[in-house]
C-alpha cells in the first residue's frame, strides 16, 4: 500500500502538465495544508519541480533535464549597460573568449554586488554561441570561500582526491577541473585561494596538467578556462595572478552607473517579480525614486535583495487583505531605502525625465521574459510560496484574516531581550538626544517612579529615549510596530502595563503622534526592568574541567594555570592511555553528577584531542547542564577560561571568545608577510542605525586626525557577533586602531572610546595619540646610526623588535601609545647592544615582590621575546624583564577594556 506522500508524487507524474496544491487536494480528497506540506517536502527532496508563477503549479522531473539552463541564458545583450558602463568589459571579455586556441584565462575585479558571476555566466554563453565551446560543454561554478578554513578539503574539491589521500577519503573522487573539462571553471572568491592551492592552479594554467590529492605518480590532463572573480582590487591582487592570469576585467559599481541604468535595473527586476507571480505589479513613484536614489552599499546584489523584501511584503499585504493590486509602497521600502528620497531635491532635474507624466503609480505587467541567470540563489520562488501556504493554514484554521498581515510578520525570536540589553550598554550623554526628547523621558519616568514605587536609574532612561526616538521616527513614517507576545506581557506585568497604557497617552499629547498598542507592551517591559544596573557575579560561576590524555597532563596544566591566577576555579581530569573512553565519561559523569548544584551554569570542557568533545553532547542530554567543549586546549586557553569564569561571565561568552582567540592565534600564526602588512589605518564608529549617533561621533573625531591617512568608517551596530564579524572584514584590509560607539565591544585588542568619550576633551586627546603614526622604522634605525655596533643589520634588529613589541600587547592584552612603543623598541635596541657586549646590567627593586604579583604577564613578555634571544644569542635577565613588564604596564593606554582584563588577570 502506497503512503500519502507517494500516492501524491504518482499522481503528479500523471497529469504531465503539473498541478496545483489545491487540485491534488481535491483529486486525492485530503486537506488542502497537508496536499501543500507533502509537495513541499517532495520539491526539498528533489522529486517534483515548481514552475514559476501563481497559483505554484508542481510537476515531474523530466528525464531531459541538463545541468546548464539555457531557457533563461542571459548575455551581453541582455546586460544593462552593454553600450555604456559595460562597454569596454564586455568587448574585453568577448577578446578573452575568442583568443585563440582556446581562450585567454580571466579574472574579474569587481566589489560585491556588482555581477561578476553573472558576468562570468554571460562569457560562457558567448562561448558557447561562437563556436568556441562546444553546446554541451560544462560550466562549473565553485566559491573558494565556502572552504577557505578547510585548506585540504579545498583542494580536493578543485583537483580531486584519491583514495587514502587522508583520513575519511575512502574513494576516489573526481575535482571541479576534471568535471569542467572541455568547458569553463568559474572560481568566485580566487584571492581566498592559499598559497599551495594557488601554486597547484599555477601549474595547471602553465602546462595544463594536474595531480589529485594523495596522486603521486600520475598527472592528468585537462582543457579549462579559467575565470576567477574578487573583490580585491587589483592593485593589491597577488602579482603571480596578474602574470598568470593575463586577461584582467573590472566592472564598475552601481556608483559608477548612470541614472539611465540603475532605473533599467529596478525595471528589470520588478518585471521578474511580476513574471514569477504571474501578477502586475504596480509602484508607487516616491518607492522607485527611493530605489534610484538611495545607497545601496551591496551594489546590484543589494538593490535586488532589498526588491525581493518589498516584493514579499507587498504580496503579503495583496493576500492577507485580498486586494485587486499588487501595489509597493513608499512605506513598504526599509528605513535605509527611504532616505535615498532625501537626495530629489539636489537631483530633481535629472529625475523629472524618468517619472514623467507617468502619474502616482508606474505598472509593470508580465509577460517579458525572465531575463536571469541561472544559478541566481533568489531566483525560486519560496518566499512566496511560504507566503502562501501560511495564509493557507492559517486562514482554515478560521482566524480572521485582518490579523493574518500582523502575525505573519512577527518577530518572535527573543527581539526585547537584546534589544534591551544593547540599548543599556549605550553610554552617551545628554546632548546626543533632543533636549525636549530627555525632558519628556524624565517626566514619564518620574511618573513611573511614583505610580510603581520604584527607582529607574540614569542609564535605563537613556535606554528608553534612544527607544522612544526610534518609536516616534518610526509612527511618522507609517512602519507597523508589532511586539512578539503582547498577550503574556498584559498578563504577566499588570501593573506596568496600566503606567505604560498612562505614558503612552502623555506621549501622544506632547509629540501629536497615535502610539500603536503593541509599543505599549515595549513600555510595560521597559518599566518592569532596571536597565544598566550592577548585576552581581552570579552565585555559581561556570564550572571548567581540563580533561586530557596522560597521567598527570591534566593535573599539571590546571596547576600552572592555577598559580598563574591565584585561584582554585577548575577541574582536571587525567586519562591515562590504559583507560578506557567509556569509563573516562563514567567518571566526567559522575563528577558533573555529584556537583550539579553548583555547575547549574554550565561546564566548559577542554580536551586535547576532538574524539572528547563529543562527551559535551552526552552530558547535557544526561545531566541537563550546558555543556560546550573546546579540543587543543592549551595552557594558555586553559588560563583564559579560568580568568573568564572567575569574572563570573556565561558559558557561551566564554565559547565564543576562547574560540575566537584560538582562531586569531592560528590566522596571525600561518599569515604570510603581503597578508599581515596593512597600510590602512581606520577608526570604526558605530550605532544601532550607522547613521544618527555614529555621525555626530564622527564629526567630533574628523578633525583631530589626519583624514589622508586614517579613514574613519561609520558602520551599523544590529547585533553584537554580527558586528564582531563586520570587524573580522575590515580587519583584512584595514588596522582598525580604535572603536567609538553607543555600544561596548571588547574584541580583538581594539581601544573602545564610549559616546561619553569622544565629548570629553582628555579622552579625545587620548583616541588621537593612539591612531597617530607610528614612529617610523627608518626614523628609528637613523637615530641610532654609529651607536649600535654589535649587529649585522641594525634595520633587522629594529624589525624583529617592533615585531615582538606588538605580540607583547597582544598577548598582554593591552594598548601602549605610539611614541610610547617606539621609546620600548629603542630601550631593547640598547639592551641588546649592552648583552652582547657583555656590560653589567640593572638591579629591579624588590624583584620577588614584583614578579608574585605580575608572574602571568612576564611570562607572557619572555615567552615574546625568545625568539630574539635565540636569534641574538643573548639571555635578557629577570631584572630586565621586570624593568620591561613595568614599562608596558604604565605605559598602557586607559581604556575600558584595558582596566577589565589587567583587573581580572592579576
Amino acid at each position: 500500500m502506497y503512503s500519502r506522500k507517494e500516492e501524491i508524487l504518482q499522481t503528479i507524474e500523471l497529469h504531465k502538465k503539473g498541478l496545483t496544491a489545491a487540485e491534488v487536494a481535491d483529486i486525492l480528497q485530503i486537506d488542502r495544508s497537508n496536499a501543500s506540506r507533502y509537495l513541499s517536502e517532495l520539491y526539498k527532496e528533489e522529486k517534483i519541480q515548481k514552475r514559476s508563477g501563481r497559483p505554484v503549479i508542481y510537476e515531474a522531473i523530466s528525464d531531459d533535464q541538463v545541468h546548464v539552463d539555457t531557457s533563461t541564458d542571459i548575455t551581453f545583450e541582455t546586460l544593462v549597460g552593454e553600450n555604456a558602463s559595460l562597454k569596454v568589459s564586455i568587448q574585453q571579455a568577448k577578446a578573452a573568449i575568442l583568443y585563440p586556441p582556446r581562450g585567454l584565462h580571466t579574472i574579474i575585479f569587481g566589489e560585491t554586488g556588482t555581477g561578476k558571476s553573472m558576468f562570468a555566466e554571460c562569457m560562457y554563453h558567448f562561448a558557447v554561441q561562437s563556436s568556441m565551446l562546444k553546446r554541451d560543454a560544462p560550466f562549473v561554478s565553485f566559491n573558494c570561500a565556502d572552504y577557505a578554513q578547510n585548506p585540504q578539503l579545498l583542494f580536493g574539491h578543485i583537483f580531486g582526491i584519491r583514495k587514502g589521500a587522508y583520513t575519511g577519503a575512502t574513494e576516489d573522487s573526481p575535482g571541479l577541473i576534471a568535471k569542467a573539462d572541455g568547458g569553463i571553471l568559474f572560481l568566485d572568491e580566487i584571492h581566498r585561494l592559499p598559497p599551495e592551492g594557488q601554486e597547484m592552479l599555477f601549474t595547471f594554467i602553465d602546462k595544463g596538467v594536474y595531480r589529485p590529492l594523495g596522486e603521486s605518480a600520475q598527472v592528468y590532463e585537462a582543457s579549462v578556462q579559467i575565470i576567477g572573480a574578487t573583490t580585491e582590487s587589483s592593485e593589491s591582487f597577488l602579482t603571480t595572478f596578474n602574470r598568470r592570469i593575463p586577461m584582467a576585467i573590472t566592472l564598475p559599481s552601481l556608483a559608477a552607473r548612470s541614472l539611465d541604468e540603475r532605473y533599467e535595473i529596478i525595471s528589470l527586476f520588478i518585471k521578474q517579480e511580476a513574471n514569477r507571480l504571474n501578477q502586475g505589479i504596480q509602484v508607487e513613484k516616491e518607492a522607485i525614486l527611493a530605489f534610484m536614489l538611495y545607497d545601496a552599499e551591496a551594489n546590484i546584489g543589494q538593490i535586488k535583495r532589498d526588491l525581493k523584501l518589498v516584493c514579499a511584503k507587498a504580496f503579503l499585504h495583496y493576500r492577507t487583505h485580498r486586494q485587486k493590486n499588487l501595489l509597493i509602497r513608499k512605506k513598504d521600502c526599509s528605513l535605509q531605502v527611504q532616505k535615498g528620497l532625501l537626495k530629489v531635491k539636489e537631483m530633481a532635474d535629472r529625475l523629472d525625465r524618468f517619472l514623467e507624466g507617468k502619474g502616482e503609480f508606474l505598472s509593470f505587467e508580465p509577460g517579458e521574459a525572465d531575463v536571469v541567470w541561472s544559478r541566481d540563489p533568489e531566483r525560486n520562488m519560496q518566499v512566496y510560496n511560504d507566503i502562501e501556504e501560511k495564509v493557507s493554514s492559517l486562514s482554515e484554521t478560521g482566524v480572521a484574516s485582518v490579523d493574518l498581515e500582523k502575525l505573519i510578520s512577527r518577530d518572535v525570536d527573543a527581539y526585547f531581550e537584546t534589544y534591551v540589553e544593547e540599548l543599556a550598554q549605550t553610554p552617551v550623554q545628554k546632548e546626543l538626544i533632543p533636549p525636549e526628547l530627555w525632558k519628556l523621558t524624565n517626566r514619564l519616568y518620574d511618573i513611573a517612579e511614583e505610580e510603581l514605587d520604584r527607582k529607574y536609574n540614569e542609564k535605563a532612561r537613556f535606554a528608553f529615549a534612544m527607544h522612544l526616538q526610534s518609536t516616534l521616527d518610526r509612527v511618522a513614517e507609517g512602519h507597523m510596530i508589532v511586539h512578539p507576545d503582547l498577550n503574556t506581557v498584559r498578563k504577566q506585568l499588570k501593573s506596568e502595563f496600566q503606567v505604560a497604557l498612562d505614558l503612552s497617552s502623555i506621549i501622544e499629547e506632547e509629540c501629536d503622534v497615535e502610539i500603536p498598542f503593541d509599543e505599549i507592551g515595549f513600555i510595560s517591559m521597559f518599566l518592569s526592568i532596571q536597565v544598566g544596573e550592577y548585576e552581581p557575579l552570579p552565585l555559581n560561576k561556570v564550572g571548567v574541567v581540563v580533561l586530557m590524555h596522560g597521567r598527570a597532563t591534566a593535573s599539571s596544566m590546571l596547576e600552572t594555570a592555577q598559580e598563574l591566577l591565584g585561584t582554585t576555579t577548575g577541574q582536571a581530569m587525567n586519562m591515562s592511555l590504559e583507560t578506557e573512553v567509556q569509563d573516562m565519561y563514567e567518571d566526567l559523569l559522575a563528577y558533573i553528577s555529584e556537583s550539579r548544584d553548583e555547575l547549574s551554569n554550565g561546564v566548559l570542557l577542554l580536551t586535547d584531542m576532538g574524539s572528547l568533545n563529543s562527551f559535551a553532547n552526552l552530558i547535557y542530554e544526561e545531566t541537563g547542564i550546558r555543556t560546550k567543549a573546546i579540543s587543543m586546549a592549551s595552557t594558555m586557553i586553559v588560563i583564559e577560561a579560568l580568568r573568564m569564569s572567575d569574572a563570573g561571565r556565561s558559558l557561551e561568552d566564554m565559547y565564543q571568545n576562547i574560540q575566537i582567540s584560538f582562531e586569531s592565534i592560528v590566522r596571525e600564526q600561518f599569515r604570510s608577510l603581503h597578508e599581515t602588512k596593512r597600510t590602512k589605518k581606520a577608526i570604526v564608529v558605530t550605532c544601532f542605525t550607522g547613521e544618527g549617533v555614529a555621525a555626530k561621533l564622527y564629526q567630533r573625531i574628523a578633525p583631530v586626525v589626519d583624514q589622508s591617512k586614517v579613514e574613519i568608517i561609520q558602520m551599523q551596530f544590529i547585533e553584537r557577533e554580527t558586528f564582531k564579524k563586520h570587524i573580522d572584514g575590515l580587519l583584512e584590509e584595514y588596522e582598525i586602531r580604535a572603536i567609538a560607539g553607543t555600544v561596548e565591544v571588547e574584541y580583538q585588542n581594539i581601544p573602545f572610546f564610549s559616546a561619553y568619550d569622544i565629548f570629553n576633551h582628555d579622552q579625545l586627546n587620548m583616541l588621537k595619540r593612539i591612531v597617530s603614526d607610528d614612529v617610523p622604522i627608518e626614523t628609528i634605525v637613523e637615530s641610532l646610526k654609529g651607536t649600535i655596533t654589535h649587529v649585522a643589520s641594525l634595520q633587522s634588529l629594529i624589525i624583529d623588535l617592533q615585531k615582538a613589541v606588538q605580540q607583547i600587547q597582544s598577548q598582554m592584552h593591552l594598548i601602549i601609545e605610539p611614541s610610547a612603543e617606539a621609546g620600548i623598541v629603542i630601550h631593547l635596541a640598547f639592551l641588546i647592544e649592552s648583552l652582547l657586549k657583555e656590560e653589567p646590567t640593572r638591579h629591579f627593586p624588590n624583584l620577588a615582590n614584583f614578579q608574585k604579583q605580575y608572574r602571568l604577564e612576564a611570562d607572557q613578555l619572555r615567552t615574546s621575546l625568545m625568539l630574539i634571544e635565540k636569534n641574538y644569542t643573548v639571555r635578557i635577565p629577570e631584572d630586565e624583564i621586570a624593568f620591561l613588564t613595568q614599562m608596558f604596564i604604565e605605559n598602557k593606554v586607559d581604556t575600558h577594556y584595558n582596566n577589565y582584563t589587567l583587573r581580572d588577570s592579576v
